[in-house]
């Protein structure tokens, strides 16, 4: 039985390299592409779902999401992947892509439903959408079966010394998700994705596959590698390996902890809080990865999109 599954996302690089592995994975039964404000505005994040879907053959539901973040932050105007997001990758615009009429935040609920707590959320971006949907219905954590996400980290941050990205735009929607009670959440945070960098060896094999989705993935990557110092990162899969912990975990290793998220302070908003020792009452909440094979990585993630190659 496939896995039925939502992923929400920012799409910028990393996130379009991540949906070029996640589409033709034969366990995943993608039910809706989900665009969030992140690295990019959510207006380009949602025609970069659009248009990468058509693009990789595929027919999956886009919704429109969040604009502006539940903390104050501006919107986001590019940053290191480019004001469209791809860099300096170039594919056609839609012609028949599929958008959903119903906004991100209901359409996660309308589907939980649906899936009658079966339904697994791979978030990839700020979490805006999904405690927005929380906040609207209730129950919805307890229709959630698994969360898996990319966001904060056990030790530092790239925004600041404390605070990773995708929580720092906004530290209340975290906070909202990681307190509502979703029963299983998987953490994949900067401290243990810096660590998934793949290389020129990768492009040379993703250029021998021959599809629109492995060429695409080849060119993503030499941009990431060529423009690596205006970046400040090469090709770093922090996104890919989110969905590699819900399609290979055992490329990881976990640790199952207490954790919450800062969003009142000045100076530390959007950072990731390991509580065990001041709330002990408090059974873990999170499994967090700590370390990855990043060979295996790698290896798993070259196959994700090669399989391309049997359904374009």
């Amino acid at each position: 039985m496939r896995r039925p599954f939502i992923i929400d996302c920012d799409t910028g690089t990393d996130d379009a390299l991540m949906l070029a592995a996640a589409v033709y994975h034969d366990d995943l039964d993608i039910r809706a592409v989900t665009s969030c404000n992140g690295n990019v505005g959510e207006p380009i994040v949602a025609n970069n779902n659009i248009n990468l879907l058509e693009y990789f053959g595929v027919k999956i539901p886009v919704a429109r999401g969040a604009k502006r973040p539940l903390y104050d932050r501006p919107v986001n105007e590019g940053a290191c992947h480019g004001a469209s997001g791809l860099g300096d990758v170039v594919i056609p615009e839609a012609k028949n892509g599929l958008v959903s009429d119903v906004i991100a935040s209901e359409l996660i609920y309308q589907i939980a439903v649906e899936e009658k707590g079966e339904l697994e959320i791979l978030v990839t971006g700020p979490m805006t959408n999904l405690a927005l949907a929380i906040v609207q219905h209730a129950d919805l954590p307890g229709l959630i079966k698994k969360l898996w996400f990319m966001g904060g980290a056990i030790d530092g941050g790239n925004m600041n010394n404390s605070s990773e990205f995708n929580i720092w735009v906004d530290p209340i929607a975290a906070h909202i998700v990681l307190t509502s009670g979703i029963a299983d959440m998987t953490m994949v945070g900067l401290d243990v994705t810096m660590k998934a960098v793949m290389t020129e060896e990768d492009i040379a094999e993703l250029r021998t596959v021959g599809t629109p989705a492995a060429d695409f993935a080849a060119a993503m990557l030499n941009f990431m590698i060529t423009h690596a110092e205006e970046r400040g990162e090469g090709a770093v899969m922090h996104d890919a390996l989110a969905l590699g912990a819900a399609l290979d975990p055992d490329c990881m290793t976990y640790r199952s902890c207490v954790m919450d998220v800062e969003w009142q302070g000045a100076y530390t908003a959007g950072r990731t809080c390991l509580v065990n020792r001041e709330r002990p009452e408090m059974g873990p909440n999170i499994r967090a990865a700590v370390t990855v094979d990043t060979p295996r990585f790698r290896r798993w993630l070259v196959d994700a999109i090669s399989k391309s190659a049997g359904r374009q």
